[in-house]
């Protein structure tokens, strides 16, 4: 037997909104690298961070400058400083600026061995609009719970599974630590008793983040990924959310596009 979700998610994206959602997103990143035992944060000037979450993924240890305009000098000053701090951790990191290639970061970044470029998108949605409606066939059984610290064991499994990661890996980013950080929610979506998505919510003012967005493998392009979105932006907004954004690779983005989350910004990443 199947069930129809519908949850109703719409809205429009402003400039202004778009900024908002660029801060949040690395004060919910900042929290996680404080948040996580031995991380690192550091924070320059508002929207401007040195950030190590101790995990061996580039994208989450490193300098990270969310303004509109990088502030160079101060991107290679912190620079220098992660060459130095987070090679005691021994894992990968970058420089990621939320404008396009540019040539002196580059170079900064260069000094520093991190020569790969990669464009990451900036989603955004509105939920304080008309509603749009998700339409999706699901098996009767399918459940969405939201996880406390207490569940981090299961969270970080599930983790670990949706991105084909080993365990430590996710045992760091699934951490109690992070479930226990103010505003944040863990989300694990189940059918038939089978774990089939993972998510994580972490609210800032009136903006919902949402990361780790996971399905494994064998249960991929079957719509768990897109309900279990919706029912972060769902309970979002009855949390009194205005906004929501997130970071998307490129298996997800149409699925995104199709929940109503528009790409407003490339940010540019240097590992």
């Amino acid at each position: 037997m199947t069930h129809v979700v519908t949850v109703k998610v719409h809205g429009m994206q402003t400039p202004d909104m778009v900024d908002e959602a660029a801060h949040a997103w690395l004060e919910g990143v900042a929290a996680i690298a404080g948040a996580v035992p031995g991380g690192l944060r550091a924070q320059a000037q508002p929207g401007l961070a040195l950030l190590a979450t101790g995990a061996p993924l580039a994208s989450v240890n490193g300098v990270f400058d969310v303004r509109s305009a990088p502030r160079r000098e101060l991107v290679g000053d912190l620079a220098a400083r992660a060459a130095e701090e987070i090679g005691r951790f021994g894992v990968p990191w970058c420089i990621q600026v939320r404008t396009g290639p540019d040539t002196e970061i580059a170079e900064i970044a260069a000094a520093h061995g991190l020569a790969k470029v990669t464009r990451t998108p900036l989603m955004v949605r509105g939920l304080d609009g008309p509603g749009a409606t998700l339409d999706g066939s699901l098996p009767a059984a399918f459940v969405v719970r939201q996880l406390g610290p207490g569940d981090s064991a299961e969270f970080a499994a599930a983790l670990a599974a949706g991105f084909e990661a080993p365990a430590q890996v996710m045992n760091r980013l699934g951490s109690a630590e992070i479930l226990a950080l103010p505003g944040a929610t863990g989300y694990l979506a189940e059918a038939d008793g089978a774990v089939v998505a993972t998510g994580l919510a972490l609210r800032a003012g009136g903006c919902v983040g949402i990361f780790n967005i996971s399905v494994p493998p064998e249960r991929r392009r079957q719509g768990y990924g897109a309900a279990v979105t919706s029912a972060i932006l769902a309970a979002a907004r009855e949390r009194g959310a205005r906004l929501a954004f997130l970071h998307s690779s490129a298996m997800g983005r149409s699925v995104y596009e199709y929940l109503g989350f528009r790409t407003v910004e490339e940010w540019t990443r240097y590992t």
